[in-house]
């Protein structure tokens, strides 16, 4: 990706790196935010929307029929999700903050067994690949000073579709499943791509590792608490001047909140908060950051394996790194997924 948005009293000795900073953080933080929203709103996973966690598990599904229950082996998922927000490249003020709507694609697929009984609770493996494609300004063109700074450090007039990009991920995990609780632990390699060119700019190996308990409330209403943990291996393609191209390594700590209200068997109400403290390794002058998501979902279960879903949600970041300004921004938007096992 050559083309990045910067004010125009930057320095020319400064455009590279300081471009470069700008589109890795926004482009690594539209990704991440998905993780949430997905945490958030789970897709139809091929049977009757249960009204909480592990209902079916409880008592077995119902039938007047003994059934012998077909296993799967395969998990296949598509994901539509347009939103507005207010502050797509992450800026605090100045010509870097603009509002845009986002459509977001994804295309799932991954060898995924049903779970199996282990130790007292339930096992669930699986291995797949994430395709997912990133575009700005669909449905109003915008047009802004943007450099390529391979060509020239003076600034032209660009569509704001040039930022668009897109994430190709490997990935595998396991979690297991014990008397509302349940432990992950996974692997992921992420690359992310310039959308016109297909050239890479960032990737990254990501272990991670998740812990997480549900608290039935009442029998439609449950609230899931959370920790979710990661350490990032990082290759940026333009790092900072004085810096090596694993300045970006990090690790992630978060604590997750998600409630869960279901309205009648096809609509469920998922307010969510996530506070994130993330720790910048290798970058010399050290960066600490700090974001709080604050959201609201509606989930909109059709069938088994189709579900609608709006959310809106706010998000405030904090950091104390010099190259990376502060900033808060809204989202609000729809999606529609299609899950099916096989």
């Amino acid at each position: 990706m050559k083309q990045f948005i910067l004010p125009v009293v930057v320095t020319a000795s400064f455009l590279a790196g300081i471009s470069a900073v700008a589109q890795n953080s926004a482009a690594m933080r539209t990704a991440d935010n998905l993780r949430l929203r997905e945490l958030a709103a789970p897709a139809p996973a091929g049977d009757v929307p249960e009204f909480y966690p592990s209902e079916t598990s409880d008592v077995g599904p119902q039938s007047l029929l003994v059934l012998k229950p077909r296993r799967h082996w395969v998990r296949a998922h598509a994901d539509e999700q347009l939103f507005y927000s207010d502050n797509v490249f992450l800026s605090e003020n100045g010509e870097g903050r603009r509002g845009a709507d986002v459509l977001v694609s994804t295309v799932l697929a991954a060898f995924a067994p049903d779970a199996f009984d282990f130790m007292g609770g339930k096992l669930a493996p699986q291995i797949g690949y994430q395709h997912q494609w990133f575009n700005y300004g669909l449905l109003g063109d915008q047009h802004m000073f943007v450099v390529d700074y391979d060509r020239s450090v003076v600034p032209r007039v660009e569509s704001i579709s040039v930022f668009d990009f897109n994430v190709a991920t490997v990935f595998a995990d396991t979690t297991f499943a014990w008397r509302g609780w349940d432990f992950t632990v996974g692997l992921d390699y992420r690359r992310f791509l310039d959308s016109g060119s297909y050239d890479e700019f960032y990737r990254e190996l990501v272990p991670r590792w998740a812990a997480h308990y549900t608290f039935q409330i009442a029998e439609d209403k449950s609230i899931m608490l959370g920790y979710e943990g990661d350490y990032r291996f990082t290759t940026t393609l333009h790092p900072l001047p004085g810096n090596k191209d694993d300045y970006n390594d990090r690790t992630d700590h978060s604590l997750v909140i998600v409630g869960n209200w279901w309205l009648c068997s096809h609509a469920v109400v998922q307010p969510f908060y996530r506070l994130q403290y993330s720790y910048f390794s290798h970058i010399q002058s050290g960066r600490q950051d700090w974001l709080n998501t604050f959201g609201l979902g509606l989930a909109l279960p059709i069938t088994s394996n189709v579900a609608l879903r709006t959310f809106v949600s706010y998000e405030l970041l904090d950091t104390d790194y010099s190259y990376v300004q502060s900033y808060h921004k809204f989202d609000v938007g729809a999606g529609l997924n299609l899950s099916v096992r096989f």
